[in-house]
């Protein structure tokens, strides 16, 4: 067995120039910053956060914010 898996790094974006988004974790809540957006003429850049921790990705996937796409997958 290979003990030292890559880690899977996914991309999360969100339609925005750049957001504090608060997750609630149990009794407390996550803070997940997405940065990095831009609008100009010929279009959007949306806002991302990159991670490849296991748990937050399921985090961010299990939240509201995602399940209204809100916050999208962006690779």
């Amino acid at each position: 067995m290979d003990m030292k898996r890559k880690q899977e790094s996914r991309t999360y974006g969100v339609r925005l120039m750049e957001w504090h988004a608060l997750i609630p974790a149990g009794y407390g809540v996550v803070k997940v910053h997405f940065r990095g957006g831009s609008y100009s003429g010929y279009g959007q850049k949306p806002a991302t956060f990159v991670t490849d921790n296991k748990a937050l990705q399921r985090l961010i996937e299990d939240s509201s914010y995602f399940r209204s796409g809100k916050i999208f997958l962006m690779r």
